[in-house]
């Protein structure tokens, strides 16, 4: 089995200094919090759609978030113009936890998320990419180079959670991101979280993820043509 100490690339040292282990493994336990929730909302629901699942999952991400994160040192919260759920502060950075929308595949860059006028205000500061640069190795930044935001005005990372009913929690991005008039994701920057099986409070996390049940080999079975044994027999 391979470990992975989670939080602990220079990116999100450089967001959540000591803490950012911490803030990982609680972003884990939101969604699995999430997950959990919305599919007893969906089961007892008793109704085919996934209306239950999605509004549950949601709410459920928006409060876990700030419930999981409480105990984390330095942690504030901050409830923007617009929102309807308080948003954790953490070294200076707003995290926005958000569900990605039903037809998001699982590729970080075909994520979406319901656009809206508080998310675009929320996102305004986090850097564009500019399309009119030709990517000229002169003009790439240096992958060495992170910086750390100065405050909450413009430092806002966007965790997105890819989940279902029937697939479950399947992935977790965090990075600098915003969205498009239509509700597609742009990553500046982005992370993964393994969601699979953890050592919760040791910062390890196993990269050996909990399959997916299509996922599992297929048996192997004896076929052929059928044959009637009584035909076979002369009909005896």
């Amino acid at each position: 089995m391979t470990d992975m100490v989670l939080g602990g690339s220079e990116w999100f040292q450089g967001r959540f200094g000591t803490v950012a282990g911490e803030v990982a493994e609680a972003l884990v336990r939101a969604g699995r919090n999430a997950h959990e929730t919305a599919a007893d909302s969906k089961a007892a629901s008793k109704l085919r759609t996934d209306e239950p699942y999605g509004a549950t999952f949601w709410q459920i991400l928006a409060l876990s978030t700030v419930e999981e994160l409480s105990g984390t040192q330095g942690v504030q919260t901050t409830k923007p113009k617009g929102s309807r759920f308080e948003l954790p502060v953490v070294n200076g950075t707003i995290l926005y936890a958000a569900k990605c929308a039903s037809q998001s595949g699982p590729q970080a860059d075909r994520l979406m998320i319901r656009w809206s006028n508080f998310r675009e205000r929320l996102f305004d500061n986090v850097e564009r990419a500019d399309a009119m640069h030709l990517p000229l190795p002169e003009w790439e930044p240096e992958a060495s180079r992170i910086e750390t935001p100065s405050s909450a005005a413009n430092a806002v990372i966007l965790v997105a959670y890819v989940a279902s009913d029937r697939g479950g929690l399947e992935r977790i991005y965090i990075g600098d991101g915003y969205l498009d008039a239509e509700g597609h994701v742009h990553w500046v920057y982005y992370e993964e979280l393994p969601v699979g099986p953890a050592e919760m409070g040791t910062g390890m996390m196993s990269t050996e993820q909990a399959g997916r049940f299509d996922e599992a080999p297929m048996p192997d079975l004896d076929m052929g043509l059928y044959v009637d044994d009584d035909a076979a027999e002369g009909g005896r």
